[in-house]
């Protein structure tokens, strides 16, 4: 619809003009030559946007055909909204069906999948860890490894105690304060 005051070209859905700001409802209402309308109009007009919105899911333009005023165009939206309803009762009939078998199928794939996963991830550190053993990685012999006793870190401390000998560095500061 174009503004008669700026003549900007502007959506049928706006109620005002983008530019000047004009009523355009009152100026669409003009031009239909609906003085008024009546509370029978305004639950006619109302339907028909529901139903368009309704609608728009499948025709694209059924939002717009509820804003154009006929007779023609009220039964074309009535249409449109009862094709989008048996489709919409399709798809109820189709989801009511396939999210029941989902979920039996999830309840006994998940446990199953899960402990797949898991078994998996076992092989792959267990050939990760004997690939890197084989790759150069001395094998412990069996006489090293003391089994039963820990190695302590004070053990040999005490076995090497005669011969630590102080730094020289003390030594000297010690034979300066004796002269």
């Amino acid at each position: 619809m174009f503004c008669p005051t700026c003549g900007r070209e502007n959506s049928r859905e706006l109620k005002f003009c983008a530019s000047c700001g004009t009523n355009l409802a009152a100026v669409s209402q003009a031009l239909s030559g609906v003085e008024s309308e009546g509370f029978l109009s305004r639950i006619d007009s109302a339907l028909d946007q529901f139903i368009g919105r309704y609608a728009e899911r499948i025709f694209k333009d059924a939002s717009l055909t509820a804003l154009d005023r006929g007779i023609a165009k009220s039964w074309k939206l009535f249409g449109q909204g009862v094709i989008t309803l048996v489709v919409d009762l399709f798809l109820l009939a189709l989801m009511w069906n396939v999210l029941p078998l989902r979920l039996i199928i999830l309840l006994i794939s998940t446990p199953i999948r899960l402990l797949s996963g898991r078994s998996q991830a076992r092989k792959r550190v267990t050939a990760e860890l004997g690939g890197a053993r084989h790759a150069g990685l001395p094998e412990p012999s069996i006489g090293e490894l003391m089994i039963g006793s820990a190695g302590s870190v004070t053990e040999h401390t005490t076995e090497r105690l005669p011969e630590y000998l102080p730094p020289k560095q003390e030594q000297g500061l010690k034979a300066g304060h004796s002269e």
